[in-house]
Parts: C-alpha cells; sequence; structure tokens
C-alpha cells in the first residue's frame, strides 16, 4: 500500500512540474538582453571611456623576419588605428560625446540619440549624428551599430559590428570611468581621461625618429633603426607621412641588409607595426607589436620622454588561459622581464 502511495505522489509531482513553464519565451528573452544593456549603460555614474579600432588586422606586418618590399611599394600596406571617445548614456535614449580627433572634439561635447535592439545580437545604434559617424566611410570603414559581444577578462564590454565576419579585424571595449574627473569639461580642469590620452598620443606623433628596442635584461631580440619621419622628404613622401599619422598607424623598420655605399639605405629590411591610439597613461596598440604568438607588447606606459611596456603573466579567469599585460596595469602579474621602450632617437 505505502509502495502503491508512493507512486501516487512521484507522478502527482511529475504532473505538477510539467505544467510549469519550461522557459523564457524567445519574445521575453530579447527584452531581458535590452533591458540590462540599457540598465548598465545609462547607469554608469560617471559614463564610459570607449577605445574603438574600425579595421585591424593581427597579421599585418607582425613577422619580425618578413622582408619588406621597398619603397614605396609597402606604404600602400599600411593599417589603421583607434580612436578614444568619451560617452554618457542617459535613459531617455540620448548619449553626450566627446572625442580625440583634435584639440575642439575634445571639449565640444555633441548631443545624439542611440537605440538598443535585439537581432542576432543585443545592439547598440548611435541613430543620429555624433563623433562616431566620421568613421563611417569608406577609409575607415567604422560602424554606428554595435554588437553586444560578452565581457573581457576585465568585465569591460566587448563589441563588435556586422563590418566583419572575421574574427581580430576590430576592437571595441566600453570601460567605465572611475572618478568624475575623467568626464570633467576641460575648459575648466586641465586633465582629465580625454586629455591626457591626446597629450600621450601627440607625444609620440611629434617624436622625430621614434625607434623600438625589445629587450630581456641585456639581451636585445629586436631592435629599430631606420628613419621613418625624414624632414627631408619628397612631396609624396611627405604626403605619406601626413598620412600614417592621420591613420594613426607606426611600423618599426630594420635595416637588415644596408646598401654598401650609403648604410641608411637598406637593401633588404624588416619590421613591427600597428595602429594605435593614446591613453591615459600612454598608448594602445592593437592589435600590437607582436614579437611572437605569446610576447606581444600592446599597453605602453609613458615616462618622461619614452614609453614602456613590460609583460607580466596574468590568469584569464573568463578564458582559463594566460595572458601576458603590461606592468603598468597589473603590477601584481608575473615576471617575465620582457619589455619593449620606444624612443626618440637623434637621426
Amino acid at each position: 500500500m505505502k509502495r502503491y502511495l508512493f507512486l501516487i505522489v512521484l507522478v502527482g509531482m511529475i504532473s505538477c512540474k510539467k505544467e510549469e513553464p519550461s522557459e523564457v519565451s524567445p519574445s521575453d528573452r530579447n527584452l531581458q538582453n535590452i533591458k540590462a544593456l540599457r540598465k548598465e549603460l545609462t547607469e554608469a555614474p560617471y559614463g564610459w571611456k570607449v577605445l574603438y579600432f574600425p579595421k585591424t588586422d593581427s597579421l599585418l606586418f607582425a613577422n619580425k623576419d618578413e622582408i619588406l618590399e621597398k619603397d614605396p611599394l609597402f606604404r600602400e600596406r599600411y593599417g589603421y588605428g583607434g580612436f578614444y571617445f568619451l560617452m554618457k548614456f542617459d535613459d531617455k535614449g540620448t548619449v553626450q560625446m566627446r572625442a580625440d580627433y583634435d584639440s575642439k572634439s575634445m571639449v565640444e561635447t555633441k548631443e545624439s540619440e542611440f537605440e538598443i535592439k535585439q537581432n542576432t545580437f543585443t545592439q547598440l545604434s548611435f541613430t543620429t549624428f555624433n563623433y562616431i559617424h566620421h568613421l563611417v566611410n569608406d577609409r575607415f570603414s567604422g560602424n554606428s551599430d554595435f554588437m553586444y559581444a560578452g565581457r573581457d577578462f576585465e568585465n569591460n564590454l566587448v563589441f563588435k559590428t556586422a563590418s566583419y565576419i572575421e574574427p581580430a579585424r576590430e576592437y571595441v571595449v566600453f570601460e567605465k570611468l572611475k572618478s568624475p574627473i575623467d568626464w570633467e569639461d576641460t575648459r575648466n580642469t586641465t586633465d582629465n581621461a580625454l586629455t591626457e590620452s591626446y597629450k600621450n598620443r601627440k607625444i609620440f606623433e611629434q617624436m622625430k625618429n621614434p625607434q623600438v628596442v625589445i629587450r630581456k635584461g641585456s639581451r636585445i631580440f629586436f631592435q629599430s633603426d631606420m628613419i621613418v619621419r625624414s624632414t627631408r622628404g619628397t612631396p609624396q613622401y611627405n604626403q605619406f607621412l601626413r598620412e600614417i599619422i592621420e591613420k594613426r598607424y607606426y611600423l618599426f623598420r630594420f635595416n637588415k641588409k644596408p646598401d654598401l655605399v650609403n648604410p641608411r639605405i637598406a637593401k633588404e629590411s624588416t619590421g613591427l607595426g600597428s595602429g594605435y591610439v593614446g591613453t591615459e597613461q600612454g598608448l594602445t596598440f592593437r592589435t600590437g607589436l607582436r614579437y611572437t604568438e605569446k610576447y606581444i607588447f600592446r599597453d605602453f606606459e609613458r615616462r618622461g620622454d619614452k614609453f614602456v611596456c613590460e609583460l607580466v603573466k596574468v590568469y584569464d579567469a573568463i578564458l582559463k588561459r594566460e595572458m601576458y599585460v603590461s606592468k603598468h596595469l597589473y603590477p601584481d602579474g608575473e615576471p617575465t622581464y620582457f619589455v619593449a621602450e620606444i624612443t626618440d632617437e637623434e637621426m
């Protein structure tokens, strides 16, 4: 008898469970995703720092042993760098924005409208004109629709766009500002996150002969030595110099086989290149100066008149892997003693 009663109770429990809804409907899930992203964006107390590299190529000038074409053939291969924005979102659907394009865009806040909608991804769309739209053209291949892709191991928001199917072809990261000072109107205060990043980028771009050395202790693994920013170039070469600054891309070249008559001329050269943008601490290169698959130098700290990236090892709990990052961002990381330094060498 007890056995039959147990079976009856068990059947009743199963029947009750079947009557409960098994999962959230697709439309409700979409609504939840939209609300969650809107809440995240609008409730950041001081706003957001946004780094946007609209066109990256992880294979471009990423092999230190590749023999480069002679001038001017390889110039057409130069890539593109990134841009720094400050953004504040409100629950009325408006966003305030400043950008690092020039001294005017740093202080002049543009207000525009945004929407969050759901297709395959939860999508943040800038629906009226703002600084982002300056990059929406054939040259930079920018996009004003950002698709939410998740979080990185620092808990920053990571986005992608529909511009590329391939991975690692763009870089869009939203990081919460940590202080009201980071947003302050630069007409009332001398320094904030945007002005510091702009200043650091300008220091690099005004170097007359920037060179990079990659070393571990006293042992040098790579050292560029070729002059790129010549002040005595032809009109065509001077146009090329203006273009690489506009593109925010730099190639550090090594004269592997100097000409016997004029050693400054390279019969064969190699190099490491990447797009860059200024940050509060110094410079960020994306996809980075790639010495090897393991040792990629991305985030540089400005120390006086030079930029330094010292790699340390940390563990990414999200991807469950070890990563090599800059010591000034992760001072508790395990030392590797690999250092890259960018300095302005005398010509």
